[in-house]
């Protein structure tokens, strides 16, 4: 997108015809020739023709590079070099951090670095030394190398070489905490924030934006910083560092490992004057389940465009009795008959009626075809051509959500998805004598919210756009519950149970 301070033609043929009226009233004033030609074919014409050719290079030329200007809009090498300007530090490729969980036969210790190796033959080191840990306790690990391939999944195992007394070799990865924060380089949405937080904040003397430099300019596995300054009152201050969802070894958490928390800790108290109390804690995260009804095209048997519903009849349709929501109340040990609360009288047609489920899990929609349909309203029971099971083995269970299928269901999911990853934690206290000074910090604004709203409905109506209308169904919660005490971590809003329906 061009700069609105830059001038660039809205259509072809714009600036040719400028010339054009320009070159007649000119000779008009003159009084070269009362009414000269500028017709199709003209001198005039042609003149005007090659100018507007000249005129549109240089145009977009001069566009391009007011965008290469604009931290907003650059990308790439352009953005690079805003960085450079504002002297901030290239970000190099970073460790993995998180737990493994180790079996024990018998009083060992574990040793600081003490090494184990991935199954793709990376390595990855102990952090801290651990005394007689208990059987099946999970301890903290980061990787040696750096980048991408240094992240592990939950439930992966690892090997000890060799492994110490009385544990057994092999060691799982955590399902709470997965090995995550290996990069490669530094995206432009992240380079551009730490661009935003020098410009807008000016870090310095151990304000908060220079906490929330220190983190991004040296962990490059952390999505984002927020501070609550004098939460304590005067020099203490809570910092409170998010991670991003790693969708390639589907972990959709926010909260950053221990291992990471130790690092910021370690970064600012040595940076900062000793007067500054910082202390950090990472966010808890609290489940959204949410519903959103939508006007779409209907299918492409039934006149549509081909990017709406998937089936002549979605189903299931919402009656007043659901709520806005439609569950499975029951499932099947193969995932493949499920039964459905939805309270329609209209049953779904076998070998015609699609539906989607939105697993929990991997954030995302399956969807499989009916082949059998019993039962009535309010306990639908279908057979599936597919089972519904996610990609990590975990298959559909009581309360998750149904949807009827839509031709851009997939896309649908990735943007609720992007949306939600794009929330901070809410406020830490509401208690008067702290505010305003212990909020927090980025504000909480349409530029970095912490709650779901209209505007970001706004955006995902934008990314789509067949979708004609958009609003809530239900949802459990919009907002982050303010923690009762200081003492508790700050939340943020995490994706659980969703589902789209027709409006």
């Amino acid at each position: 997108m061009a700069s609105e301070l830059i001038y660039v033609p809205g259509r072809a043929g714009e600036v040719r015809d400028q010339v054009l009226r320009d070159l007649r009233l000119g000779a008009i004033d003159t009084g070269i020739v009362s009414d000269p030609n500028t017709a199709e074919g003209s001198d005039y014409f042609l003149l005007a023709t090659a100018l507007e050719n000249w005129a549109l290079l240089s145009l977009q030329n001069v566009a391009l590079s007011a965008d290469d200007m604009n931290v907003l809009r650059a990308s790439g090498v352009a953005l690079d070099d805003i960085r450079k300007a504002e002297g901030l530090p290239e970000i190099v490729p970073s460790k993995s951090t998180g737990r493994i969980r180790i079996e024990t036969t018998g009083a060992t210790t574990i040793l600081d670095g003490q090494v184990f190796i991935y199954p793709n033959g990376q390595q990855g080191e102990v952090v801290g030394t651990w005394v007689n840990p208990a059987n099946n306790s999970e301890i903290d690990a980061r990787s040696v190398g750096t980048g991408s391939l240094t992240r592990l999944k939950a439930g992966e195992k690892v090997r000890f070489s060799p492994a110490p007394v009385n544990v057994v070799t092999e060691a799982v990865v955590s399902r709470n905490a997965p090995l995550t924060g290996g990069t490669d380089a530094e995206t432009d949405d992240r380079k551009r924030a730490r661009i935003l937080n020098v410009r807008r904040n000016r870090p310095a003397g151990g304000n908060w934006a220079h906490i929330r430099q220190l983190i991004l300019d040296n962990m490059p596995g952390i999505q984002d910083v927020y501070v609550y300054p004098a939460l304590g009152g005067p020099g203490s201050t809570l910092v409170v560092p998010i991670r991003d969802y790693d969708s390639d070894i589907d972990d959709f958490s926010r909260v950053v490992s221990s291992v990471d928390l130790q690092r910021a800790g370690q970064l600012v108290w040595a940076e900062l004057p000793t007067e500054i109390n910082a202390y950090f804690r990472a966010a808890a995260e609290e489940d959204v389940d949410a519903t959103i009804l939508l006007t779409i095209p209907d299918s492409a048997t039934s006149g549509g465009n081909g990017l709406g519903w998937l089936d002549e009849e979605p189903w299931p349709p919402l009656v007043g009795g659901d709520s806005n929501t439609v569950a499975i109340s029951a499932v099947n040990a193969a995932y493949n008959v499920i039964t459905i609360d939805a309270g329609t009288t209209t049953s779904p047609t076998a070998g015609q009626t699609n539906v989607s489920w939105w697993s929990p899990t991997d954030l995302r929609f399956y969807t499989s075809l009916v082949t059998s349909v019993s039962g009535s309203s309010g306990a639908w029971v279908v057979t599936l051509d597919k089972p519904f099971v996610g990609k990590t083995g975990q298959g559909a269970a009581i309360g998750d959500y149904i949807s009827p299928a839509a031709q851009n269901v997939d896309g649908y999911g990735q943007t609720w998805v992007k949306l939600m990853r794009s929330l901070g934690p809410g406020e830490m206290t509401t208690d008067t004598g702290r505010l305003p000074r212990a909020m927090r910090h980025p504000f909480i604004t349409d530029e970095d919210p912490c709650a779901i709203t209209n505007t970001a409905f706004a955006s995902f109506k934008n990314a789509w756009p067949e979708i004609t209308n958009i609003e809530y169904g239900y949802r459990s919660l919009s907002t982050p519950t303010v923690p009762a005490s200081v003492d508790l971590a700050p939340n943020v809003l995490a994706p659980r149970r969703f589902a789209i329906y027709k409006q």
